[in-house]
């Protein structure tokens, strides 16, 4: 019996061309196995922390809609954040070049507001997640909740239990 035959079957029984495509088939599926088989697991835990977001160069309708007790939300995936422990209103500063030398000036009617935000973080081996979404100090979020919405940076994470 011939290896291969006149009609171009291996061993009489399957096409050579058939036998290579059935060969990649079965390596594609191989190697996607394979891959989707190599995912980090991580395991996580909640704990409780405060949160302080600065919000600033806001006005003063924005100010008065901060109030301690409501609720924050994260404002793309609408998951909640936590809760409103503590408010601090400053005035917003600009630095201005004035003869040659920068000053720090009052902005008239803008502020910067410090909200403390109680929440359950996420902790993984990497970062903490609050409303689902990774929570690092100088990250940027856009905040809502009933009476407002405004952009937040992270500027403090502590962890309270």
């Amino acid at each position: 019996m011939k290896l291969i035959d006149g009609k171009g079957r291996l061993f009489g029984i399957i096409n050579i061309i058939d036998l290579l495509v059935l060969f990649a088939v079965l390596a594609l599926v191989v190697f996607g196995v394979s891959r989707m088989g190599k995912g980090i697991v991580t395991t996580s835990a909640t704990k409780e922390g405060i949160v302080t977001y600065e919000i600033s160069d806001i006005r003063q309708v924005t100010v008065d809609q901060i109030q301690v007790g409501d609720p924050i939300y994260h404002y793309d995936k609408g998951t909640y954040i936590g809760e409103i422990v503590d408010v601090k209103i400053e005035p917003f500063k600009e630095r201005v070049d004035y003869n040659g030398r920068w000053l720090e000036s009052e902005v008239p009617r803008k502020f910067v507001a410090e909200i403390d935000v109680k929440a359950n973080l996420e902790e993984t081996e990497q970062y903490y997640s609050a409303g689902g979404e990774q929570t690092r100090v100088g990250i940027q979020f856009r905040l809502k909740n009933k009476k407002f919405a405004s952009f937040g940076v992270v500027t403090n994470l502590e962890i309270t239990e």
